[in-house]
């Protein structure tokens, strides 16, 4: 997912490959994963022969350091939260607390992956090599404001909620109508924001850029992959925070309603696919 540059393909498809794929998927998402994080690179960088090779190295690398560290973590995230629907369902303070876990697990993993990331960008500061990404970031840019103005207001709105029901029936078996409007609700009160998206993420690839010209060093850069991905309010678009913030909020009150809204039945499927994900994590991890 390259919609904050590239740095943020990098991280995302870890996250991704993780947390968003069905538990009978996850090893092969993670024989993937490696190639997908190749690709998405190159599909950004201008490469030589050499740092196609060294991207390798640094992508097997990261696969490794994931696999290893943050695995386990999730899932132990994962069994604690089935221990909770299994107990019954969550409190609106269980669920808030899931949430702060949450973005605390996407912390770690985007922390631990800047370093990796950071040796593949420090090879891409001389001017040609920046006017190959910038030329990319605006050729992709160009196509997601082409694809967004050729859609309807109602048909962006159908796919936000399309993908947020996939989600959440990976976990819990198909949802009720009710539990689809919930999630109708809450993406049709995010609407106004879609556009705001995509300006933000725009000043998030010319801050990238703008960094980059300044020949930073790999330290450096690996702090600023972080800062950038989760905390670019410092850097740039300061009010984006409480849009962002805003978000989070909806999503945790859509996810309080439906979850609140399962059945035995949806309940149990929940907490057998989240200790399926974390027997699966921590045999992956090796641990």
């Amino acid at each position: 997912m390259l919609r904050r540059g590239v740095m943020m393909r990098i991280a995302g498809a870890l996250i991704g490959a993780t947390l968003l794929s069905g538990c009978s998927t996850l090893q092969i998402a993670y024989t993937f994963a490696e190639d997908m994080l190749e690709s998405r690179a190159e599909d950004y960088l201008d490469l030589s022969a050499e740092q196609e090779a060294e991207l390798a190295d640094h992508s097997a690398a990261l696969i490794a350091w994931h696999r290893k560290t943050m695995l386990p973590t999730y899932a132990a995230f994962f069994n604690a939260q089935a221990d909770i629907a299994e107990a019954g369902g969550w409190t609106r303070a269980q669920l808030a607390a899931a949430f702060t876990t949450f973005r605390a697990l996407i912390d770690g993993t985007v922390r631990g992956a800047a370093p990796f990331v950071a040796k593949v960008l420090i090879g891409h500061t001389t001017p040609g090599k920046l006017a190959h990404l910038e030329a990319r970031m605006a050729e992709n840019n160009a196509e997601r404001r082409a694809e967004r103005a050729a859609e309807t207001p109602e048909e962006t709105l159908e796919g936000w909620i399309d993908r947020r029901v996939e989600r959440m029936s990976r976990f819990s078996g198909t949802l009720s109508d009710g539990q689809v409007a919930i999630i109708r609700r809450h993406a049709a009160r995010g609407m106004d924001r879609a556009m705001r998206w995509l300006d933000n993420r725009e000043l998030r690839q010319g801050a990238l850029v703008t960094f980059l010209r300044s020949e930073p060093t790999r330290a450096d850069t690996a702090r600023f992959v972080h800062r950038i991905i989760l905390h670019a309010h410092e850097i740039v678009d300061p009010d984006y925070r409480a849009v962002s913030e805003a978000r989070w909020k909806r999503r945790e009150g859509m996810y309080f309603e439906v979850l609140s809204s399962l059945s035995d039945a949806q309940r149990q499927e929940v907490v057998s696919t989240l200790r399926s994900y974390a027997a699966d994590m921590v045999r992956l991890a090796g641990v």
